[in-house]
């Protein structure tokens, strides 16, 4: 018995590829270039930075890693952080001025600050989390590509 669940967990693992299961695993870099200077008025052309964003912390040489979820509703920025280790926490705001990012993250211990640039291409945020007791740690994050348009 113990023989057969074995082979059919390496027969699930080597077939979960084939079946479409894998995905491509997100390279998350860790600089970001400056690039060329983006308006800060939407309507004039200004990077959309709504999508899901993988981000990474150094927490004193402790990485900690997740997801940020960002949207757009009556023509602001608002979302979710959520930390692999703990629960969720909202983003109450997200602006962007030319290459500079803010994000304010609210906590049960008070707001987070996130003060950062985008990359040229709009698709990573490099920066300094101003966390509780004045602790700054560094943040990255990056946009997952989304999927084409389209049916599914």
């Amino acid at each position: 018995m113990r023989h057969r669940l074995l082979a059919c967990a390496l027969m699930l693992a080597t077939a979960a590829p084939a079946a479409g299961f894998a995905q491509q695993p997100t390279v998350l870099k860790t600089t970001c270039d400056g690039g060329p200077s983006r308006p800060a008025d939407p309507a004039a052309g200004a990077a959309d930075l709504a999508g899901v964003w993988d981000f990474y912390l150094d927490v004193g040489g402790v990485p900690s890693f997740g997801l940020l979820a960002v949207g757009r509703l009556d023509g602001r920025y608002g979302g979710t952080l959520t930390p692999v280790r703990t629960a969720p926490v909202i983003l109450r705001s997200l602006t962007v001025s030319d290459q500079t990012v803010r994000m304010v993250v609210g906590s049960a211990e008070g707001d987070v600050i996130f003060d950062g640039v985008l990359s040229g291409a709009a698709d990573r945020m490099c920066g300094i989390v101003a966390y509780h007791g004045g602790q700054l740690l560094p943040m990255v994050a990056q946009r997952r590509s989304r999927p084409p348009p389209g049916p599914r």
